[in-house]
């Protein structure tokens, strides 16, 4: 026998060890994934991953291997791995239109429309018929706000293919809903019904449709239907205990989320929306015992914990709230539903600026959210910064017209700017989805009394006392309005009512009070402080300083300054707080020209409220007349930075700066500014007068001057300042006529030895 030479011996071997090396690994790979399918099977599907990656490193081409490991992702609920996989099976099988098409819906979820457009019209050009495709082109359509008869047009097209298509009836309802036909959409929802009679969507479609057209016994017997065709399904029990919550049922409601408990005893839906059901029947110790069992079932549950928050906020219980607000945030920082209740508990303490930092942090996450732009905003409202809080209540109306609290808030701030004409137009609108809303016919009422309409105002305040008898606030107004037509019995007799509802009520006893002033009946309403007080007691300090105030000026219309002094300081010491009462006590004694007594008063109150722009100013005026210079400036320096815009401390700090004829271009932006916000105010068009003579643009001036006299002839001070930019603009005479005027109004105002020097010169 011949023996074969060495050399090709050699290479026999060497492809012996290559194919039994290529027969081992496909064997190998064969294994896992058979180990795969079978973890598959088992529902293990993180143990049936590891196989098919052992699989794919044997056999990267794979198409079986990729196919099993999309659906493995699918399961595991991996939406960027199952799309990378779909990616390579389209490679590797680029005439698997199934593959073309998962691709092209990762894409589509993904916003990118092209490359899903691309694929879809590929699978069409070969499969005109292909359903699933159809379904996608429809889809890609509406995403291009293409006219709702094409899109139809598309799903029409898969019933002709396939008239068991209930998915497309369901949209064709919507389509039809959104053009306005109701009977073509019901027949739709039916139709699709009669297909797939055990879908709890369709069901849960055609529900939803009669609720949609108030057609409630039809949407019940729907739900009806659905519970007696899938007794022992939760979710129709649940929708139903809903529905009959929403319909004031609560016996009902509860029997049926009971039944879904005895069905599913771990289901935490059943057991979150019973809770919910007990407290908005007040019944708050249930309800807070089905929120625990729920807890016990997932004691780490994030979304139950928030509700178990919710639930105390919603209760008035911050204390309880704000703490499991915080162990949420702890551990996971960006949970959205806890920062917005967070949020809300800020805003309820008070703590707007904390309140404003997390509601900003929402708006920039999601800048569309009507949600979020409504409660930015009303935290700005409730601040008072209503510059700011304008634009995002906007913002927010422009996303949700239906937010009416919006509106209200928008309506108010316009009430309170003096802009009635917009008052009174978001106000209809809030009335007109809400007729017998109570907070908004008082803002309806309130824009008529300003708008000296009474018969209308006393109208809409009587309507309301009679919808609600129990509530102070009309009776209140109603006296109010009696009060401007000088009908002080009806006046009296509507602000007892009010206080008879709720006797803590001070602003309706201060206009009470107020009433029996204008009558001089000081006796008489000296007594009824002393009553007010008595029923009082020491249970609220800031109601007895409230109270002590009004005594003092009670004794100072009276003219007993001494007992008004002994009043203003009691109330002080009641609620050292107070602002008002440090005020008035100051200005006494600056008027008995006691300076240091009332510059102490002024920096007890700055100890006392440091968050205050005016008591800086005030004291800052008092440093300037004993001229004091430097703490003067300090002072009105400090107001701005509590409050930038406080125009008392803008226009001051202007006219100082003038005055020392320092930092004049400074003076000027304070002095526009002010301008701006308050010009037809003669003390704002004087201080800006006042800047442009100090530079020399002496028309400017004279402009201002001109204004200030115009509207206040006999003010010394405007017609001094007249007369010397008149001088400096080289009009004598008219120079001449203002300064004498000034002297003649006062012989002695500031400045009045500058007006007798310069009529010398002239």
């Amino acid at each position: 026998m011949k023996c074969l030479p060495v050399k090709f011996f050699i290479i026999f071997i060497f492809f012996g060890f290559l194919f039994t090396g290529c027969a081992s690994d496909q064997k190998k790979a064969e294994n896992f994934l058979k180990e795969a399918q079978a973890y598959f099977e088992k529902e293990d599907y993180a143990k049936a991953k590891i196989q098919i990656q052992n699989a794919v490193k044997l056999i990267p081409n794979s198409v079986e291997a990729h196919d099993l490991l999309s659906k493995v992702y699918l399961k595991l609920q991996d939406a960027p791995e199952t799309f990378k996989v779909f990616l390579r099976l389209e490679q590797l099988a680029p005439e698997n239109m199934d593959y073309k098409l998962q691709v092209a819906s990762f894409y589509l979820l993904s916003k990118e429309r092209q490359e899903a457009e691309k694929r879809v019209n590929e699978v069409l050009e070969k499969e005109p018929e292909n359903i699933k495709a159809l379904y996608l082109h429809a889809g890609i359509l509406g995403t291009k706000n293409e006219d709702l008869n094409s899109v139809k047009a598309v799903y029409d097209k898969i019933l002709k293919i396939d008239k068991t298509q209930a998915k497309a009836l369901l949209v064709i309802s919507k389509i039809n809903m959104a053009q306005n036909k109701p009977e073509e959409a019901e027949g739709n929802l039916k139709q699709a019904l009669s297909i797939s009679p055990e879908d709890t969507g369709i069901y849960r479609a055609l529900f939803e449709f009669y609720l949609s057209r108030k057609n409630l016994e039809s949407a019940e017997k729907v739900l009806e239907s659905l519970i007696q065709k899938k007794p022992k399904e939760i979710e129709p029990l649940l929708i139903s205990g809903n529905f009959y919550a929403a319909q004031g049922k609560g016996d009902e409601a509860e029997k049926r989320l009971l039944q879904a408990v005895e069905i599913d005893p771990k289901n935490l839906n059943a057991y979150m929306f019973l809770a919910k059901l007990m407290n908005s029947q007040k019944k708050t110790k249930e309800a807070e015992a089905y929120i625990q069992k729920a807890l016990e079932i997932e004691p780490e549950n994030f979304e139950v914990k928030n509700a178990y928050a919710d639930f105390y906020f919603s209760n008035n219980d911050i204390a309880k709230a704000e703490p499991l607000v915080d162990e949420i945030l702890a551990k996971r920082q960006d949970y959205q539903p806890a920062k917005l209740l967070k949020g809300k508990i800020l805003a309820a303490k008070k703590d707007y600026d904390k309140a404003i930092d997390i509601f900003q942090g929402l708006v920039k996450d999601e800048p569309e959210s009507g949600l979020f732009n409504f409660l930015l905003g009303s935290a700005l409202f409730e601040k008072n910064d209503f510059d700011q809080a304008k634009p995002v209540l906007s913002k927010a109306l422009e996303k949700n017209p239906e937010l009416f609290q919006a509106r209200l808030m928008m309506a108010d701030m316009h009430f309170r700017g003096g802009d009635l004409y917009l008052a009174e137009d978001n106000v209809k609108k809030v009335l007109k989805q809400f007729p017998k809303h109570y907070n908004a016919n008082i803002l309806m009422g309130n824009i008529e009394m300003a708008n000296k309409k009474n018969a209308l105002a006393k109208a809409i305040f009587e309507d309301l006392t009679e919808l609600e008898p129990g509530n102070p606030s009309a009776w209140y107004r109603l006296g109010m309005v009696h009060q401007s037509e000088k009908n002080n019995p009806e006046a009296l007799k509507n602000y007892n009512k009010a206080l008879e509802l709720n006797p803590n009520l001070m602003d309706v006893f201060t206009n009470l009070i107020s009433v029996h002033a204008s009558q001089k009946e000081f006796s008489k309403a000296l007594g009824l402080c002393d009553d007010q007080l008595k029923k009082v007691g020491d249970s609220s300090p800031v109601i007895v300083s409230i109270i002590l105030n009004l005594k003092a000026n009670l004794f100072l219309a009276s003219k007993e300054v001494d007992s008004a002094k002994d009043m203003l300081r009691q109330s002080i010491e009641k609620n050292p707080g107070f602002i008002t009462p440090y005020l008035t006590l100051a200005n006494l004694y600056t008027s008995e020209g006691k300076m240091d007594e009332a510059i102490g008063l002024y920096l007890a109150l700055i100890q006392k409220r440091p968050d205050q722009a005016s008591p800086h100013t005030l004291v800052g005026t008092l440093y300037e007349k004993q001229q004091k210079y430097d703490l003067a400036e300090t002072h009105y320096k400090h107001a701005l930075d509590i409050d930038p815009g406080y125009i008392p401390a803008v226009n001051n700090l202007a006219f100082f700066y003038a005055e020392q004829g320092k930092q004049l271009d400074k003076a000027l932006d304070l002095a526009r500014q002010a301008k701006e916000r308050f010009g037809k105010l003669p003390a704002i068009m004087d201080t800006l007068g006042w800047v442009y003579y100090k530079k020399e643009i002496y028309d400017s001036a004279l402009t201002e001057f001109e204004a200030c006299v115009e509207k206040e002839p006999k003010n010394p001070i405007f017609n001094y300042h007249l007369g010397l930019a008149y001088y400096k603009k080289g009009n004598y005479g008219k120079a001449e006529t203002a300064l004498k005027k000034a002297l003649e109004l006062q012989k002695d105002f500031q400045g009045s030895e500058e007006a007798k020097k310069v009529l010398g010169q002239m």
